[in-house]
């Protein structure tokens, strides 16, 4: 093995498959060409491709740089313009009589929809040398690393309270973004409409505060003894009508669980969920052997968002368990741990 060619769009993912190229050329004592795509973008009334050399100068000595640091004299950087990154990359390779194309499966640009073939996927189709498509997803990687490092801890991490005071800031803002309590303190002033004007104010806060205060939100959905209707009716929506992970989300979740891109898996995958959760979503898919089948997707963050914010409420039971006035209304440590249990 002589040179070895990773492809970078200078996103995080694909800043580690160029930590995992540096070492396999390492290994090798091979030279290392990091190549760089750039769309053949042009202000109105231009003629497109002299104005891109500024941006094209700019980027390969910010290139050269970074790879000199990473490979020395072995490494060599090249910006290339192009329609279809895949085809650029695989011209650079051909140029550079590569052995070996590397590329991260993830956060590559050019994704962007679920029917048509990602960038990693045709350049292993389309090359005539070996192409490793790295698992970028979940490694941790520092500037300057040589080996990537895998971390991915089993068990959440202990909260800190530093941390839960910041949440419970950004609580108290989002409310008043939505002026949860000037909507509230005159709810009943114009009868229906101002109720239904607020439960749609609560229901923006809940859905904006993220899966544990949605979960919280549907909770309330299902007990007419606690709210009038109107809430009701809005809150039943964070069941299955919150706003949609994208394309490139939902898919980037796929890949981290199947460890191999989507199309090996799936024939096709309809973009638009049958229903969308404040904790996860579903589509309609067709597998590799023609099967139809339903894929559930949970949202990246849930998991640490909603530790993050149990932490919050564990606390808040915590303190206010001392306070009989508020005991005699509701048991906050009773609450917070049926709400710890559905979750």
């Amino acid at each position: 093995m002589q040179r070895v060619v990773v492809a970078t769009d200078l996103s995080e993912t694909a800043a580690r498959a160029v930590a995992w190229a540096a070492d396999l050329a390492a290994r090798y004592s091979a030279d290392l060409v990091v190549v760089q795509v750039l769309a053949p973008e042009a202000d109105p009334g231009t003629e497109g491709l002299p104005e891109l050399k500024p941006r094209i100068d700019l980027a390969a000595a910010t290139l050269s740089r970074a790879v000199i640091d990473l490979a020395g004299s072995k490494g060599k950087a090249r910006v290339v313009v192009g329609d279809d990154p895949a085809v650029a990359i695989l011209r650079v390779a051909d140029e550079e009589r590569a052995d070996v194309v590397i590329v991260g499966n993830a956060g590559m640009s050019g994704r962007k929809k679920f029917l048509l073939s990602n960038v990693p996927n045709r350049i292993s189709h389309l090359a005539r040398c070996t192409v490793i498509v790295v698992n970028t997803a979940g490694m941790a990687t520092h500037v300057g690393a040589r080996t990537p490092v895998i971390d991915l801890p089993e068990e959440p991490t202990a909260i800190e309270e530093p941390l839960l005071t910041g949440r419970a800031a950004t609580i108290a803002k989002v409310a008043t973004k939505h002026g949860l309590a000037e909507a509230w303190s005159r709810r009943g002033s114009h009868g229906d409409v101002d109720m239904r004007a607020s439960a749609r104010r609560l229901r923006s806060a809940l859905e904006e505060l993220g899966p544990t205060f949605c979960k919280i939100g549907q909770i309330l959905s299902t007990r007419p003894d606690l709210v009038p209707p109107e809430v009701i009716d809005e809150l039943a929506t964070l069941r299955d009508k919150v706003p949609p992970l994208t394309e490139e989300q939902v898919v980037e979740v796929m890949e981290q669980e199947l460890g191999v891109p989507w199309e090996d898996v799936f024939e096709t995958i309809d973009p638009e969920p049958l229903a969308a959760g404040t904790i996860a979503q579903v589509h309609r898919a067709t597998l590799a052997n023609g099967e139809r089948v339903v894929v559930k997707v949970q949202r990246p963050t849930a998991r640490e968002e909603i530790m993050r914010d149990l932490g919050l409420l564990e606390v808040f039971a915590r303190k206010s368990a001392a306070r009989p006035a508020l005991r005699q209304i509701v048991d906050p440590a009773a609450v917070v741990g049926h709400l710890s249990e559905s979750l």
